[in-house]
């Protein structure tokens, strides 16, 4: 693909409206440093007499956690000088101040999230440009498809995408499940139906938790990350286990 012919695809939340600036706006990426650097959580303690500082970052999650970093997508467009103020216009009255999902042309498999602003529009005779920002995404890339979505070969990259496609399962008795790890630690959701034991339930790390019919979220429960994690159903019911990945 052409650089010059990049585009960003834009799905708004709250109205479910979905864009692409190249092909329904005629605008187009003009730059590469759209993707700012994610800002860690730290926290340096410094104990007097002591040389240096000591990283506590890790010690009440026990891992990275990052909290945001900036997106600024530089696009520009060919129109008549007089059409550049409708056009501002209507992609603000769509876009401006809501939460959106932007997909790059040159990453499909994954969308950026956060809530979206667009700055310093200008014009030049018929060159218009601005910059849809997002000041404060969220610090991780989202898998396009969910685990409840069967992966595509188009848009998969095999050298940086993950399958993590389950199916409904049916469980009659007991069922092991493994999930894979990631770079992204996530609550998933336990879809549940169709229970005629007594009891369902699943067990991680040797902990059992009980589900219901229904959509369950367990807090203690995190796939993803850095290890592989098993999960044990028992009893008799069909369950799917949801959850999106993600990437640094």
């Amino acid at each position: 693909m052409n650089e010059l012919t990049y585009g960003v695809s834009i799905y708004v939340e709250d109205s479910g409206q979905t864009y692409h600036t190249l092909d329904d706006w005629g605008l187009a990426l003009g730059n590469n440093n759209y993707i700012g650097d994610p800002e860690m959580e730290t926290t340096y303690i410094k104990v007097p007499g002591r040389t240096g500082l000591i990283d506590a970052s890790e010690v009440v999650s026990g891992r990275r956690v990052f909290k945001k970093r900036q997106l600024a997508f530089e696009l520009g467009g060919i129109r008549e000088r007089l059409d550049w103020d409708s056009v501002i216009s209507a992609f603000r009255n769509n876009i401006e101040g809501r939460i959106c999902r932007l997909t790059l042309d040159n990453d499909k498999g994954y969308f950026w999230r956060g809530r979206t602003y667009v700055k310093k529009f200008d014009r030049f005779r018929e060159l218009g440009k601005f910059t849809l920002s997002i000041p404060s995404a969220e610090p991780y890339k989202y898998s396009v498809l969910s685990s409840a979505e069967p992966w595509l070969w188009d848009p998969f990259n095999f050298e940086t995408d993950m399958i993590t496609y389950i199916g409904a399962i049916t469980v009659s008795g007991s069922y092991s499940l493994d999930i894979p790890h990631g770079h992204m630690l996530v609550m998933p959701e336990f879809v549940v139906s169709s229970i005629t034991s007594a009891t369902f339930t699943v067990t991680v790390a040797g902990v059992e938790y009980p589900l219901t019919a229904g959509t369950n979220k367990i807090p203690s429960i995190m796939v993803g990350g850095d290890s592989d994690v098993t999960l044990l159903f028992t009893g008799d019911a069909t369950v799917q286990v949801v959850y999106r990945s993600g990437s640094l």
